[in-house]
Parts: C-alpha cells; structure tokens; sequence
C-alpha cells in the first residue's frame, strides 16, 4: 500500500509541473507513438504472467486490437518501451482505449509509467478510468512530465483489483500540447470492399486495376481485395470485384489458398508463440538413433578461403539425403564455443554428437525442412590459428572476427558450391558458448541476411542493439536457450540476452533447460526444437526448384462471364505477349497511379534488397562512324538465360550518358528508384540503357542550341538508335526483343528525340515518355496502324520549369490530344527542368513499361 500511494503521489507531483498549453492540431505523423494493432502486436509484450495477441472481432478503431489473457495480478497487463523519441524531463499527452467483457461489475484501468533512476524502480500512475463491461473507455492524459533522470521507460496498462481479460487499441504519445484526434469508427472488412467505405462499387474496381499496376503494401487493403480469399490479391480478384459491382455474381467463392514462395505465413509473434509452445526440456531418446527406412545426410569436410584471415579455413556441411542440385536447400550455420573447432557440434560432442540424426529424423518425419548444415571453425585471426585464452585479446577477436567472415567469405563460398536457396527466409544461424555470442552479434548487424538466430548457453560480452531498426532487418525468429545447470556461464548470462530483448519488445523464444549443463544435453535440447522452427515463417523456398519468386497464379475458379470492356478479359494462360489492356485502359490505369514527388524512401538502399549494376561500356555508331559510350543497368542477379526487357534512358542538351543514371543537378537516384519498383513488385526486372546521344561523324558534342550541327547531332540519334546501338545490345546481353519489350523515354532534348523515336519506330517501341521535352518534335502525332500504336505514351512537364516552360511539354500533349491518341499528361507541381520532374517521371514510368500485354 505505501507503494502505490507514493506512486500516486509522484504523478501528482509530476502533473504539477505541466504549464497551460493550447493544443494544436497534428497530424498521425506526429504522433511519436501510435499502436492501432493493425499490423499486429507493434511491439508490445505482455506483464507477468500475461499474454498479448492481436485480435480482429474486437477493436476500438480500424479492425484489429490488442487482446491481453492470462493476468494473474492486477499489475499484469501489456507493456511497451516508450523509446529514444520520449525524452526524460519533459512534457507528453497520452491517449488508449481499453474494453473488457470478463467482469460483472465496472473495472478501474491505469496507464502507468514504469521507469529507473538507476537505484530503484517507479511506477507513477499517468491516467485512471472505469469502464463498464462491453463499453470501449479511455485513459487520457493531457500534460504528463516523464521523471528527470528517468530511464528505461516503459508504459503499460493494468487495473486496480481485477485480473480480467481486456481489449487495448488507438494508444497514442505526443509532445504535449498536441491535439489527439478522435479515432475513426471501427470497421468490419469486407471482401471486395477495397476502400472500407461500406460499398462495393466502381471505386472498388478502379483501386482494384491501380493495385494490379502498383501492388498493394497495405495488409488491411489487401485482405479486402483478396477476393477469392486464396491468400494473394491477383487479376482474378479485380475480375470477381468487376462482376460484383455489375450484377454478374452475388457472393465471392473461397477457393484454396495459393502458397507463393517468400510469402508470409506467420508473424514474429506467431512464430515465437508457436515453438516456445512446442519446447521440449529433453528431446527424445529416439531422435537420436538412425530409424529404419529413415535416409540422413552425408558430412563432408572442406575449407574456405577467409579474407578476413587471409587463409583457408575448414569446415564440416551436413548435405541432405538425397541432395539434388537441381533443388535449392535453406542453409543453418551452426557455430562452435571457445578452444572448439568444426567437428563439435556435428562429430565431437563432450559425448556423441547426435546432430545428424536429430536434424534427419526431424525432417523424415515432417517437422523440419530439408536443410544444409554448415559448421565452420569460427576462430578467424590473420597472426592466430587458434585462441590461446579467455582474456587475450587477440583471442577473443578471433571469435568476433567472424560476425563479418561469415558474410564476407563463407556465405559466398557456400552459395557458389552447393545448391543454395538464398536470402534471409532461407539463412539461420545458432551457436553455443561463444558460438552462442557470436550468432546474436552476427544475427543484430547482419539481421538483412539472417531470417532465424538463435543462442545456446551464450558467453558474455555480446553487443548491439537488441532490436532492429525494420522490418526488413527483423528476424523471423530468435531462441536463447541456457540450462539450470550451467557451470560455465550460468543461467544468469542467457538470462541477461533474454532480458535485453524483453527490454526492447522484441518476440523471442526463452528456452531453459532444467538440469541443462554447459555442454551436449543443453545443445541437443536446442538443436531438436530450433531446427522445427526454422524455415517455418514464409511459404515456399526450401528445396524449391528455383529462388526465384513466382508470380501468383490466378485460381482455377474462374468467373464464368467476364465484363468485355475490362482490362482483365485476357485469360492468364493467355500466349506471351497477347495484349491485356487497349491503349486508352492502359493509359488510364497509369495516369490514375501518378504521384507528384515520388516518396522519399524511393531513393533509399534498402536492407535486403539487391540493386543492378551499373557498367560503361561502348558500341560502334554507323551515324558517328565511331564508337560512342553508354552506361548499362544490369538487374540484380542478371542471369544470361534469361530475356529482360529494355528501357532507354536518353539525356538533355551539352549532358552526357551520364546524366540520367549517376550524375544529376544533385544526386540522381536513377538505379535506386528501379530497384525498389522492381523488389515490391510494382516494376519487371528491366535492363537500362542511358547511352551518349549526341550522334555526328564530324563533331564531338553540341556547341549551341541554335546551332544546326548540334541540334542534327541529336535528330540523328532518332535512327542511330535503331541501326546500331538497339543491334548491338541485343548481341551483347539477353535481351526479350520486339516493342512489347522495348521503352524510351528521355528528358529535354533526350525527350524531343524520344517522341521522334516513337513516332518514327512506333514497330520497334511499344512505350514512349518525354521528360520537360525541348521544343522542336515533328511527326504526325499519330500512327497509321495498330502495330505501330504504342501501348503506353506518357509526357511530363513541370510547373516551374524555366527552361522549356511547361507550355512546350503541354503543346506536344495537344497534338496527341487532337489526334484523339490517349497518352498520360502527368504535370508536376513546383516541378523543375531537372531533377525533380526526372525523379517522379521515372518512378511513375517504370511501374507501368512492360506491363500492358502477357
């Protein structure tokens, strides 16, 4: 009881030092918290004995919220971290809605602060409220002082006597002063209802055409345009929704979920709740005999070449039985502890070593998937061969050493030896002892490789930040396991990494062994429970014939009448090639998903998303009679058995190849943009030539824009293209030919030429762009045939540009226009003639090129 009335007496005392302060309106974006469980439990964690899940059938806001079970004491509840964004000292407003319906009588809720000063722990009440059973309440605060000096803040809701079940949603914190909005109503999904506004209806099935072109990020938006409910959000869907709306079916089928390799199938949480569900103090004795009928793995040993120790180093790799290599198989990494080598953990145990038969007998039956083991000798030192000591310097180095050799040398050495399912769903890493702290420092820097880390009896001294700074770097599953009777490093150290994730809100799975020793029972325990969990979080991807991610194919329950004016009339076995929208559905489709500035995070490199490689090279110009460079962006991982289309990329007046792919007025984000289009899945894989325009056999470069010369050096790229540099590209790389494959845009005078090309070659280019296009383009402004017609012409003018205007681009948009020829006018606002109407007409460009036929 004195407990609780100095707490009282604390936030009363903290509440005092608010001053008056007129809210101000905010948007969400500055909340510097704001859970709505949408996407799951959003970093929260349950207290005590208290367990969290996200549910759907219960939310104050949105669809989902957070259900917390399981309290034992009225202080048990759900917790967060309040983060680095709260600061010690200074004044915040808080907001969360709380429901229960496991009581007869009204409940009182707190959200409290938990925090440290260093010395003792402190839990001042920041808001009360009682909420009658079934009735969403709210615990809000206005002006809330976070204690000077205080540290390790976390926030959490409890209650006053109750042990009930309650419901938890909308919790927000902001700077105070800040005006917390009134939630939106809750709302129930319904399929086809792609924008949640009640109807299903021509809105639906334009946000349903926009989601084919551009994807669907959104979970929400996509489990509602998910139709058919088999689990990816396809052309059939947009079809169902379009016979929907028009009468043609009353009800959407359920057909069988389509398994798409890499995809999700179970969150963090998920994962996490499920193997530590399923752990096993011991594993079974017969996980360790050879069964009969049961076929287990061949070890054999080799080395690698370590640039980190400049010297080849060995290790043991446990194949599959049966290993093909034809299939591609997930990789597990399994280190070694102090004064160990490679033949510990698969060979040499303090007993037996019963690795190898755990792991096949796992898989024989089922629960885990066929896999790679690889175990290394971990110590990596240029001057050492092995360690010498626990305290030598030198020593433990060696060991940390790894965390990059791993990456550096012996991934690279596996990938290109054996049959590899690569990326972080198919890597996991685990190790014992100093193995054990090797695995949690490589899994936090490398955590955009490494799907699934684990830790068994981990030595002291890891480091990092114990959480990731995204989803992307986030692993599927982490699992540290320390055994009651460890002489070693004790309980106490696993113990302490547990605490560190606990801290940070980061799911993982906590697996102490009762009687476990430092050594092979706390070893095998792990290895029989981590290898079931592995491999698990995503669809597909283990022994698959190919890591290359399918493309979703349309169910089998097709619609039976199809509206004949919609984009989608083409059946998916449709013959490659064979057009899916006319020109004017195309051109609707695109100009409908243009944005103004493309998102800042499109310029970014991402962790876990690979980037083509940009090279110069040079080709022979009949025109020029000369060679003439150009620069070329590859696609990640260009394979030369394969066919990719082709984007040319065409600079402005006095500017060079390499104005449009690596210099700019700034920084040109050319490769990155591509490349982020291409791994969301809003781009094909496409190759990008931005070659030298200028074209002369008597002179160099342009000299003036009113000179003749220079203005023919450029007019006669519009064949110089066609003649020489298109040829040579197809002979040199792999190359899907024909228009359907074949795009051009370009900015100022790259973008006169590139409408000239069009026009000119409409047989060879089914895509053609113009960026702020200089004046002075001639053609018809139409095509005489079909064949000729691009699928898709897009032209952009920026509103300050103070080179061309945008009266020149919009004239070029007129011609078109009364030509009846439909083509997307995309303007950008406070748009220059530079970098910025480039940026967004790429980002927009790219996601539609290649994509108007089968």
């Amino acid at each position: 009881m004195k407990k609780k009335i100095l707490s009282i007496m604390s936030a009363a005392m903290l509440t005092l030092s608010c001053i008056a302060v007129t809210p101000t309106s905010a948007a969400e974006s500055d909340y510097l918290l704001h859970s709505t469980f949408e996407d799951g439990s959003e970093q929260w964690s349950g207290r005590g004995a208290a367990s969290v899940k996200t549910v759907t059938d219960k939310s104050r806001s949105g669809e989902g919220s957070l259900f917390t079970s399981g309290r034992t004491a009225s202080w048990n509840g759900a917790t967060v971290s309040l983060g680095s964004s709260f600061k010690a000292g200074q004044d915040y407003t808080f907001s969360a809605y709380v429901m229960t319906e496991d009581t007869s009588s009204p409940v009182t809720f707190y959200l409290t602060l938990q925090y440290s000063d260093g010395s003792t722990t402190s839990y001042p009440k920041i808001a009360e409220v009682t909420a009658e059973k079934g009735q969403w309440a709210h615990l809000e605060k206005s002006c809330f002082t976070l204690p000077d000096g205080a540290k390790d803040m976390q926030l959490y809701v409890e209650t006053d006597d109750s042990t009930c079940s309650f419901y938890l949603d909308e919790v927000v914190g902001a700077k105070v002063g800040t005006e917390i909005s009134e939630p939106p109503a809750a709302v129930q999904m319904s399929k086809g209802d792609i924008n949640y506004d009640g109807v299903i209806d021509s809105f639906d099935i334009i946000a349903a055409r926009r989601g084919i072109i551009d994807g669907i990020k959104d979970k929400k938006t996509l489990k509602a345009a998910d139709a058919d409910s088999n689990g990816v959000f396809e052309i059939n869907d947009a079809v169902l929704i379009m016979q929907f709306v028009a009468g043609k079916i009353k009800e959407f089928p359920v057909v069988e979920p389509v398994v798409v390799p890499g995809q999700r199938k179970y969150t963090m949480e998920e994962l996490t709740e499920i193997v530590q569900n399923s752990l096993v103090n011991n594993e079974p004795n017969d996980s360790h005999m050879e069964k009969s009928g049961v076929k287990y793995g061949t070890i054999k040993k080799e080395t690698y070449f370590s640039k980190k120790a400049n010297k080849n180093k060995p290790y043991n790799i446990l194949l599959p039985a049966d290993y093909d290599e034809s299939k591609q198989y997930p990789v597990l990494y399994l280190l070694h502890g102090f004064f160990e080598n490679e033949n510990r953990m698969i060979t040499t145990g303090n007993g037996t070593m019963y690795t190898r038969q755990i792991i096949g007998n796992a898989i024989a039956s089922g629960e885990a998937k066929d896999m790679i083991v690889v175990v290394p000798f971990v110590f990596t030192s240029a001057t050492m061969n092995d360690a010498t000591g626990f305290a030598d310097q030198g020593s433990n180095e060696g060991y940390d050493n790894f965390v990059d050799d791993i990456v550096d040398s012996l991934m690279p050495h596996i990938e290109s030896k054996y049959s590899v399912a690569t990326g972080r769903e198919n890597t996991a890493v685990t190790g014992f002892s100093m193995g054990g702290r090797e695995s949690l420092q490589i899994g936090m820097k490398h955590g955009d490789k490494f799907g699934y880390v684990g830790a068994i009896c981990p030595a002291p001294g890891a480091s990092g930040a114990w959480k990731w700074s995204s989803e992307d770097e986030t692993p599927y599953l982490v699992m540290i396991t320390g055994g009651t009777q460890d002489d070693v490093v004790g309980l106490n150290t696993p113990e302490g990494y547990h605490n560190n994730f606990t801290k940070n809100n980061v799911p993982h799975v906590w697996h102490v062994v009762q009687n476990g020793h430092h050594g092979d029972d706390s070893i095998h325990s792990h290895i029989y429970s981590f290898v079931r969990g592995i491999f698990q979080a995503t669809e597909g991807g283990s022994a698959s014939s190919s890591t290359t991610p399918q493309t979703p194919t349309p169910s089998t329950t097709t619609p039976t009448e199809t509206p004949s004016t919609t984009p989608t009339e083409t059946p998916s076995t449709s013959p490659t090639g064979q057009r899916k929208y006319t020109m004017k559905e195309f051109t609707d489709i695109v100009q409908k998903s243009l944005v103004n500035n493309e998102p800042n995070d499109s310029h970014n490199k991402k962790n876990g998303v690979q980037y083509g490689t940009i090279k110069k090279e040079t080709y022979f110009s009949k025109k020029a009679n000369k060679n003439k460079p150009y620069n070329i962006l590859l696609p990640a991982n260009y394979d030369p058995n394969k066919k990719y289309p082709v984007l040319y990329l065409l600079h402005g007046f006095f500017e060079n190849e390499n104005r449009m792919i690596t210099q700019g007025n700034s920084t040109m984000y050319t490769q990155q943009i591509i490349g982020n289009a291409i791994a969301e899945g809003a781009a094909k894989d496409m190759i990008v030539v931005v070659p030298f325009v200028f074209t002369s056999a008597t002179m160099n470069d342009a000299t003036g824009f009113a000179d003749q010369g220079s203005n023919e050096g450029y007019d006669n790229f519009v064949d110089d293209i066609v003649d020489s540099l298109m040829p040579h590209i197809e002979s040199k790389y792999s190359v899907a030919t024909g228009r359907e494959n074949t795009a051009v845009t370009g900015f100022s005078m790259g973008g006169r030429e590139s409408l000239q090309i069009g026009m000119k070659h409409g047989d060879k280019f089914g895509y053609v762009g113009a960026i702020c296009p200089a004046p002075g383009a001639s053609g018809s402004w139409k095509w005489s045939s079909e064949d000729e017609t691009p699928y898709l012409v897009m032209i952009t003018g920026g509103t300050q540009d103070d080179v061309v205007g945008l009266n020149t681009p919009e004239g070029y948009h007129n011609n078109f226009t009364k030509n009846n020829v439909p083509h997307v006018w995309h303007v950008v606002q406070n748009g220059h003639h530079g970098d910025d109407s480039i940026h967004s007409h790429i980002y927009s460009f790219v996601r539609a090129v290649f994509q108007a036929t089968e």
